[in-house]
């Protein structure tokens, strides 16, 4: 029976040791998503900096698959801040469910504190019993 509650234990040990490593790297990936979305942001900000200076009678282009099309300036930057509306608002979301994954795993992390300690303490009692 006690090998029985010991098997349980060290298999809910395993589980939550795998759930902490798992845990980890969605954080990881997450904050990999979230930097490369900030390098965008920056990306915008110094590019619709450019734009700005020009004048409204400038030449200018957008991406348009392998090809360019031409775009006044204004709304080349309406689109710019479009898109960096939007990955800024992406990177909220990614921070929050970062947020949300290292609360988790920071439970995680204590409920293995106490299964540890738990197993620990059982494991003095028998060894304690055994010894005459």
């Amino acid at each position: 029976m006690a090998g029985q509650t010991e098997r349980g234990q060290m298999e809910q040990l395993m589980e939550l040791q795998m759930r902490s490593m798992e845990m980890r790297q969605h954080v990881v990936k997450i904050s990999n998503q979230v930097s490369e979305m900030e390098r965008e942001h920056a990306v915008a900000t110094i590019t619709l900096g450019h734009l700005e200076t020009l004048p409204a009678d400038s030449v200018t282009y957008r991406p348009l698959g392998k090809c360019f099309v031409l775009e006044p300036p204004t709304k080349l930057a309406e689109r710019m801040k479009e898109a960096a509306a939007k990955n800024e608002a992406d990177a909220v979301t990614k921070l929050k469910l970062r947020q949300q994954f290292i609360d988790r795993l920071k439970e995680n992390e204590k409920q293995l504190e106490e299964l540890m300690d738990h197993f620990e303490k059982s494991s003095k009692r028998q060894a304690g019993a055994a010894t005459p």
